[in-house]
């Protein structure tokens, strides 16, 4: 961090914003020093949003200041001095490294004709000045993986000399080995003197990156200070304003051993055939790099993809129905990480999202009436903590922590057999999501066969007694007990021998062996 500069890179003073009335920041305070990174974290609604919005002037204050080195911004500033990183980085696939960079700093022109000479050179210089080795500028941004685009998101936002850069969940698509390659980078931008707000949901980058932390809940300044004087519950506990004591948990189950689910060479777009099994009491992970394939597997179960060949068995009995709508009539759900394509109805209230079909299997009855729609939607609002508690306002109005949470409630809470989550927790702030780890594990401690599908590392060892890796579209190891490690699971997600310091016991295997 550069010591020799007194006026800090970023100064928040008592900014504030209502709408309609409401306060959605309240006098927050904020300083951000050069070389600095500072965590902002808070749960889906804590007003990050609003306070970024104002950095980027889109929304004006209605109270407090902002500076950046020294220089108070007024709503008509220039706004050039912060660079902001989104998680839609608006970068165009089909043009080059150098064009996407030249759309940011401009197109150099000479006799009104573009320079490419210089359009390529201001894309080396750009990457260089993060102290990062740059590809080449003539690169089409479409054949660049998650990480390198991510990146040149940052590059490109940083290409005017900004003195600050937010970073608003720069990670958020990305698996683990990707998410260290960013985060080195970004170690070197703090090392060149550039401040930088990083708001993430993932914590365990905050103790990898961050110098200091300021929470947010319900648009005021809960917390703040240096990153090694919060431990996680501290941060938790902050976001959720009690203590994690109070939010239900359940230890790991007691495992019976009861078959559940059992699943024999189902083979799936001309991947390898996969065998395993479910037992009560487990919370079961398969997980992968992205483009593994470990999606693919969940849907065929969940009868949304055609498999081409084997079977699905449920407490035993052989399943023969195809397709979605009877694999949930045999007692087995799936909630797809899509959320707004495949798991909310856009529009339709909370009530209709928790409830969307005619059957009601824990009562065996074809329909639900009004009454008891009514009751159960308030009792699954509240046992969920869904916020605001409001049954009749749509879906699209509420933040995206709060709308995973009542996909994860709709599914949890239909009494299936079985239940299959793709990424249940990708893009939610980490209150919510220790909430809905909570009930994942909740709902295995009562009998559910759960299966987790995650390219999350982090998440697949907070919540999963067993860990089935997939590579290339086929089971190709187990973890249990304390194999269960990050290290260990990228080195296996990777394809690669265990190295020195992962547990040796993780059992490699083909993916034709049953996996139980």
């Amino acid at each position: 961090m550069t010591e020799n500069m007194t006026a800090p890179a970023l100064r928040l003073s008592g900014l504030t914003k209502r709408f309609a009335g409401q306060l959605a920041l309240d006098h927050v305070d904020l300083e951000l020093a050069p070389g600095e990174v500072r965590g902002l974290v808070g749960e889906n609604g804590a007003g990050k949003s609003t306070l970024i919005k104002m950095l980027a002037g889109i929304y004006v204050p209605d109270d407090g200041a902002i500076e950046v080195d020294g220089q108070q911004l007024s709503p008509t500033s220039d706004r050039t001095s912060i660079a902001f990183v989104h998680q839609d980085l608006g970068l165009v696939d089909e043009l080059t490294i150098g064009e996407n960079i030249a759309f940011a700093s401009g197109f150099p022109r000479a006799s009104g004709l573009i320079t490419w000479s210089q359009v390529w050179d201001r894309a080396v210089e750009a990457y260089e000045r993060m102290n990062l080795v740059p590809p080449s500028p003539r690169q089409l941004v479409g054949r660049l993986s998650a990480a390198e685009k991510a990146l040149l998101g940052i590059v490109r936002a940083l290409a005017k000399d900004a003195k600050v850069a937010v970073l608003d969940e720069p990670t958020a698509s990305l698996p683990a080995p990707d998410v260290a390659f960013l985060l080195d980078a970004l170690r070197s931008l703090k090392a060149s003197g550039t401040a930088i707000l990083y708001v993430t949901h993932r914590l365990q980058e905050l103790y990898e990156v961050a110098d200091s932390v300021t929470i947010l809940r319900g648009g005021q300044l809960v917390a703040a200070g240096p990153m090694a004087e919060f431990g996680v519950d501290r941060v938790v506990e902050a976001m959720l304003g009690r203590s994690i004591d109070s939010v239900p948990a359940t230890g790991p189950a007691a495992l019976d051993g009861t078959e559940i689910l059992g699943v024999d060479g189902l083979a799936v777009r001309g991947a390898p055939p996969v065998s395993f099994s479910v037992h009560a009491g487990e919370v079961v992970g398969i997980m992968g790099l992205r483009g593994a394939g470990q999606e693919a597997i969940g849907r065929a179960i969940a009868g949304v993809d055609p498999t081409a060949a084997g079977s699905v068995r449920l407490d035993g009995r052989a399943v023969h129905e195809s397709g979605i709508s009877a694999r949930m009539r045999a007692g087995i759900a799936l909630l797809p990480a899509d959320r707004q394509r495949e798991s909310t109805f856009p529009g339709m209230s909370v009530a209709e999202n928790l409830f969307p079909g005619p059957r009601n299997r824990s009562n065996g009855s074809r329909w639900i009436g009004r009454r008891t729609e009514s009751s159960r939607t308030v009792a699954t609002i509240s046992e969920f903590d869904v916020r605001p508690a409001l049954a009749d306002l749509p879906i699209d109005q509420f933040s995206g922590g709060n709308q995973q949470k009542v996909c994860v409630a709709r599914v949890l809470g239909q009494d299936q057999r079985v239940v299959i989550l793709e990424e249940p927790t990708a893009g939610v702030d980490v209150g919510s999501k220790f909430e809905i780890h909570a009930f994942i594990r909740a709902a295995a401690a009562a009998g559910t066969g759960v299966v987790v599908i995650s390219s999350d590392v982090e998440e697949i060892t907070q919540l999963c007694t067993r860990v089935l890796v997939v590579v290339n579209g086929g089971i190709d190891a187990e973890a249990t007990g304390d194999q269960i490690s990050e290290e260990n699971l990228i080195v296996l997600a990777s394809s690669a021998p265990v190295v020195a310091g992962a547990h040796a016991a993780t059992e490699r295997k083909p993916s034709h062996v049953h996996a139980d």
